[in-house]
């Protein structure tokens, strides 16, 4: 990954050897001093357009501004600008993890064009840093990959970027293939509609108790309508471990219930 910081200290020391203020690399470059500054504070990086013009307004190499240590990025970076596009990973020469290191100076297409040669077996470290740049189409997808190859667990820090109908499905899934446990940590990116439906599932399959661990995420609307399901197939009793879930309406209800039995 590039350090920005790093970066921006280089442009500032190679504009100071090149007697340049900010607002004249700028109207050299065509673009405002504001966007020099966000370099030279690390806040941003050169698009990948500038690095060339850069590069010969200092009189140095790509690689000198990017740092020293960058010099297979600086490579790989020469291959894009020499072939117009995203032929160094077409060839299979790069990974995805070169691709999220290349990404903050790239356009969003070029991301996209070259992550399709890169993405089967992309970790999912790489996916979150190219998220931001990626389609959705093309995240959900992802998110399917790796929570076939690795599970629940990863499968979590890639949610945040997964379309809600792709989630949901996911949901489907995680508690398919690995129980009422994955599923309870899965919740919090599943839909309202979607949890409750799996309430239903879950109660069906493993009776009351174990909607206990899931039922801070089910609507209230739905745990008042299981009352009746659970009340009927096992008991008021078995209603007491989801009690602090339930309205107030319901528990009024089972207590008249309760005592107008007695």
């Amino acid at each position: 990954m590039f350090d920005m910081l790093k970066v921006g200290r280089n442009i500032v020391r190679l504009r100071g050897l090149a007697g340049l203020t900010q607002m004249g690399l700028a109207d050299k470059l065509g673009i405002s001093y504001q966007a020099v500054s966000n370099w030279e504070r690390g806040n941003s990086m050169p698009d990948i357009s500038k690095l060339p013009e850069l590069a010969e307004i200092f009189g140095v190499g790509i690689g000198e501004i990017l740092g020293e240590e960058q010099g297979h990025s600086s490579r790989m970076i020469e291959s894009v600008l020499e072939q117009g596009g995203t032929d160094y990973f077409e060839r299979g020469e790069g990974t995805a993890q070169e691709l999220s290191d290349l990404a903050p100076i790239l356009h969003n297409e070029q991301i996209g064009e070259a992550f399709e040669h890169v993405k089967d077996g992309a970790a999912v470290e790489d996916l979150l840093a190219l998220a931001p740049f990626l389609s959705e189409e093309t995240l959900d997808s992802c998110a399917k990959q790796v929570f076939d190859r690795e599970g629940v667990e990863p499968l979590l820090k890639l949610a945040p970027f997964v379309s809600d109908e792709a989630i949901d499905e996911l949901a489907k899934l995680v508690y398919a293939t690995e129980g009422l446990e994955a599923l309870v940590e899965f919740a919090p990116f599943i839909s309202d509609e979607m949890l409750d439906e799996l309430a239903e599932t879950v109660l069906m399959q493993e009776g009351s108790a174990a909607l206990v661990s899931l039922a801070p995420y089910i609507s209230d609307e739905q745990l008042d309508q299981l009352v009746v399901a659970i009340s009927t197939k096992e008991g008021v009793k078995a209603l007491l471990p989801l009690a602090p879930f339930f309205s107030e309406e319901i528990l009024d209800s089972l207590a008249a219930q309760t005592f107008s039995r007695k």
